[in-house]
């Protein structure tokens, strides 16, 4: 599917997304993940912006997925909910991981910076201090 050959266009579904609020930056984040890699950051927003979780909390969060027909489910949802799915119609599988490894920074409106990365690959937050940061910046610990 991403082989390059004469005539074939590349498919990519690159998709960092930064999400602003009142024209100042609050969240930045991206992953790999194929045509996965849509939903799963938009899981993680809602988890953000509904759920009321913290950033670590929403890019570790359980992933769902489907095209329409079967729905994939991270084995670390609960065998309620997928019963509940099952009930009304779905054809559910259990897959160990949907997409990527996520990494993400937040912003918060004082200046602090703070990094999340999930379980998914092996990543890690950094926050180098100093020079090309502008005044104020400041970078949390998790």
């Amino acid at each position: 599917a991403l082989s390059v050959q004469p005539g074939k266009r590349v498919f990519t579904s690159m998709a960092p997304m930064m999400v602003c609020q009142e024209q100042q930056m609050k969240v930045a984040l991206g992953l790999p993940g194929g045509m996965r890699i849509f939903p799963s950051a938009f899981q993680t927003l809602v988890n953000l912006l509904d759920h009321g979780m913290t950033l670590q909390e929403a890019v570790e969060a359980p992933r769902i997925w489907t095209e329409g027909g079967t729905l994939e489910m991270e084995n670390t949802f609960s065998a309620a909910l997928e019963k509940s799915l099952v009930s009304r119609g779905h054809d559910v599988t259990r897959l160990q991981r949907i997409a990527g490894g996520m990494n993400a920074i937040g912003f918060s409106d004082d200046g602090m910076l703070t990094g999340a990365a999930c379980w998914r690959a092996d990543g890690t937050p950094v926050g180098i201090s100093g020079g090309l940061a502008r005044q104020g910046v400041r970078f949390s610990g998790l």
